[in-house]
């Protein structure tokens, strides 16, 4: 399997979660209802643990981070610098979310509109983005690797992931031990 395998895969676990936050944003606007508390705290984990620190991560540090150590084309060069720049705006988009929840929750009326328009700015940027990088980004970058740097970089995927939600997991439970 190619490195770009797994990346792919979890891309289809955020069209799905993006696909969610699309209707929530959509059924706030259309119905003036009131934000799910509990929908918006289930998507900004998925957002920033899944989406941001487990599958941007692994492209940052490990596929892009190889890259850069290649003389890349103008165009993937340009295609991998805006990748970057839509995984910032999409922590920009999280954190507003987050921000727009909690004057939310704090009686702030007027905060749904931000919630909406945080949630439809996710759900506008992740498409576009995603269809970048399978279309036009992923497969054509493996051309830059041997095999063994390919075998190399599966492997630093996997140890990626467990180092990190070896972490996640272990400061959930240290958050609730009582302190020696």
């Amino acid at each position: 399997m190619l490195p770009i395998g797994p990346l792919m895969k979890e891309h289809r676990k955020i069209e799905r979660m993006v696909a969610l936050i699309a209707d929530e944003a959509e059924r706030l606007a259309e119905e003036e209802a009131e934000p799910d508390p509990e929908f918006i705290f289930d998507a900004l984990t998925f957002m920033r643990e899944y989406a941001d620190e487990c599958h941007h991560g692994k492209e940052e540090h490990i596929l892009f981070a190889e890259l850069e150590e290649r003389d890349l084309s103008e165009k993937h060069q340009q295609i991998m610098t805006r990748l970057v720049n839509d995984h910032v705006r999409g922590r920009e988009l999280t954190a507003d979310l987050e921000t727009a929840a909690e004057r939310w929750e704090d009686g702030e009326e007027a905060a749904c509109d931000d919630i909406i328009e945080a949630m439809q700015g996710i759900a506008d940027l992740y498409p576009d983005h995603i269809a970048t990088e399978d279309r036009n980004f992923f497969i054509p970058v493996m051309e830059y690797f041997s095999d063994d740097e390919k075998e190399e970089m599966m492997e630093k995927m996997w140890d990626f992931d467990h180092e990190l939600f070896t972490a996640l997991y272990t400061e959930c439970i240290t958050a609730y031990e009582p302190e020696e």
